[in-house]
């Protein structure tokens, strides 16, 4: 009995023992993560990604001047950036006032990048450099060969040397933008250079055309070319974007014309002469626009104050079918045939004289000074 008794006491003790076993072993089970799940936590934590650093593709900069007026000038300061594997193109601008008298009252302005607008208004200042307005866009899907439109007013009376007066300034300027370009260090076109004397004394627009046109390997000359093809009024009648101010074979009495009329005078000799070539204004463009079209051999006829040590006054006042015309003095038209960017300068053909050198910088200016005005035909 004894020794039954014995094995029931041995039996229940080992039922004991393995259910307390069996409580610890499931207490374990839910503290510790299984193995396969500590395994994907820490693949997760290894291969988590990293943003990479954007890389630069393309990236350019650079200044549009307003004309120069009554001591003053708009200025627009402007830089552009594309990353690699994006499609688009970021563009900042700030928009400047450089006039010595500051700003003598409360005023207002548009600034506008690629039909982007943006409306300001300015606080009364004595300083001579003012930042009206700074701005930013993005140009998605960009794509290479890009122009890009930058345009800025202020609504202020300027007053300048002896009480000429503007209501209100204007900057408008054109950028090229083109990731892929690449551009020589300078370049110089064969041209040949053809003076304006004695039959044109002040037809130097017109005598810049037939250098032009001469190149382009048209049967061209000067006086001809003024006396069938180019538009012509009377002095104070005259809208000098419609039609030349006098008549260039005039000494005196005959004061030029600016880009949209040589356009045309192009395009009807070119009409005219069974031509192929097509005439551009392509005024507002950057003077390194300018270069880059020297730079695939096209010739570009430009606008400049001819005094490149000084900056232009008014000369002239008309009225005009209800338009005030500001004729500046020292305006003379050229070619631009070269530029170098490593001596930092550039190759003119003047009807009036030569074709000579000039600092960039100097050309730059003079070009600015006069309105950015140029003509192309290619």
């Amino acid at each position: 009995m004894k020794k039954y008794l014995s094995c029931v006491i041995l039996i229940i003790a080992c039922i004991v023992c393995a259910m307390i076993f069996y409580v610890n072993a499931k207490t374990v089970d839910t503290d510790v993560p299984e193995v396969e799940s500590s395994e994907s936590e820490s693949s997760s934590t290894i291969t988590e990604p990293v943003e990479n650093e954007r890389v630069i593709e393309f990236t350019d900069s650079g200044t549009i001047l307003s004309e120069y007026f009554c001591n003053s000038r708009l200025r627009i300061e402007w830089n552009s950036v594309k990353y690699e594997g994006e499609g688009s193109l970021y563009i900042s601008a700030e928009l400047y006032l450089d006039s010595p008298s500051g700003i003598g009252k409360d005023c207002t302005g548009v600034f506008t990048i690629y039909g982007q607008k943006a409306d300001f208004s300015v606080s009364q200042s004595s300083e001579p450099k003012i930042l009206l307005c700074a701005s930013s866009i993005e140009i998605a899907e960009f794509k290479n060969g890009t122009t890009v439109d930058m345009s800025g007013s202020i609504n202020l009376e300027f007053i300048g040397d002896g009480g000429v007066s503007m209501s209100g300034l204007e900057v408008n300027g054109k950028i090229y933008q083109n990731a892929s370009q690449k551009m020589p260090e300078s370049a110089l076109l064969k041209l040949e250079h053809i003076s304006q004397f004695p039959a044109l004394p002040s037809g130097d627009e017109i005598t810049s055309l037939a250098m032009v046109l001469r190149y382009l390997k048209y049967n061209v000359n000067a006086p001809d070319l003024c006396d069938l093809y180019l538009d012509k009024g009377p002095v104070g009648f005259t809208d000098f974007y419609k039609a030349n101010v006098g008549n260039p074979r005039d000494t005196y009495n005959s004061y030029g014309c600016l880009a949209p009329v040589i356009v045309n005078s192009a395009k009807k000799f070119i009409s005219a002469n069974g031509g192929t070539h097509k005439a551009y204004d392509y005024s507002g463009y950057t003077a390194d626009e300018l270069y880059r079209q020297v730079s695939v051999g096209t010739p570009v006829i430009v606008w400049l104050c001819d005094d490149f040590d000084s900056t232009p006054s008014i000369s002239r006042i008309w009225v005009v079918d209800g338009k005030t015309l500001y004729l500046k003095s020292n305006m003379a038209c050229m070619v631009l045939i070269g530029y170098d960017y490593t001596k930092g300068t550039v190759t003119l053909a003047n009807p009036a004289g030569n074709t000579f050198t000039l600092e960039m910088s100097a050309f730059e200016k003079g070009y600015a000074d006069m309105g950015s005005y140029a003509v192309l035909v290619k």
